[in-house]
């Protein structure tokens, strides 16, 4: 499934349904992990969309941050038929929170983004999930008012220098031109797409038997299994009661027109302990 709601990982009524990407709920301990080393005393906004996307990833978050000093002092939701969060994104400015975790999806992200950047009196760190960290939402907004967003990702920028010269970028733009000539290489989606589907066939290639039940049980059993597109230091990693392949991301800041990685890779399951069901 292309999606990070926890349910999908914890259901065990449905072994054949479970997800890819990581969860929300560990996208967002990566965020709670981020603020209790670098703004300990932080005060946060949040806007969230009112459905099992919102509720996951805010509740994972608020979850991460028992114990610590920062402090959720405002927050707003938002329903997938609104036409606009200009109204929540005002009532948040007025907490004079010093961060906000924009918790949306890329319409609503774009919406949030300008809203911020609009309002000069209010300058909190931006946090976008990663759901709403494409370059096609910042670009609308405007680079320039999107410097020093933060976000978190756990797969290879094609945007990035970095992966200029690495086999698989350069194997993924070959493969693009070859057979979709008309898409643009450099959009992450088609990245996340690559990923996804070299995952799909490591699976494959571990299934005991080539069957529905061996890709099922591969899927459930995968140890440590290195992609290509992933970023350096995460893997894939599954078991019994723990149907999360990807719980792995690392921070990444927004400089000039790309985002640009830092810190280390941070393992929520190393940090936080396993989700569980």
């Amino acid at each position: 499934m292309a999606t990070g709601a926890s349910i999908w990982g914890t259901d065990t009524a449905h072994p054949w349904t479970i997800g890819w990407q990581p969860n929300y709920i560990s996208e967002a301990r990566v965020y709670a992990a981020y603020l209790k080393k670098e703004k300990p005393d932080a005060k946060v906004a949040v806007l969230y969309q009112n459905d099992d996307f919102g509720k996951d990833l805010f509740g994972g978050f608020k979850r991460a941050l028992e114990g610590t000093q920062v402090q959720v002092v405002a927050e707003q939701s938002y329903e997938v038929t609104d036409p606009s969060v200009d109204p929540q994104m005002r009532n948040l400015a007025e907490s004079k929170a010093d961060v906000f975790l924009n918790i949306t999806t890329p319409k609503f992200g774009s919406q949030a983004l300008a809203a911020d950047a609009k309002n000069t009196k209010w300058n909190p760190l931006h946090i976008v999930n990663n759901v709403a960290a494409s370059i096609t939402v910042l670009k609308p907004v405007g680079f320039e008012n999107v410097q020093g967003v933060v976000s978190a990702t756990y797969y290879k920028d094609p945007n990035d220098p970095t992966w200029a010269n690495d086999a698989e970028m350069q194997l993924y733009k070959q493969k693009m031109q070859q057979y979709a000539p008309g898409a643009d290489v450099n959009v992450p989606y088609h990245t996340f797409g690559w990923a996804a589907a070299s995952s799909f066939h490591k699976a494959m290639e571990a299934a005991a038997c080539p069957t529905r039940e061996g890709l099922r049980d591969s899927v459930r059993n995968l140890k440590g299994v290195k992609v290509d597109m992933l970023l350096p230091g995460v893997t894939l990693d599954t078991a019994q009661g723990d149907g999360f392949p990807i719980e792995s991301m690392q921070l990444m800041t927004f400089k000039g027109e790309r985002w640009e990685l830092f810190g280390d890779v941070i393992d929520t399951r190393k940090e936080f302990g396993p989700l569980g069901g």
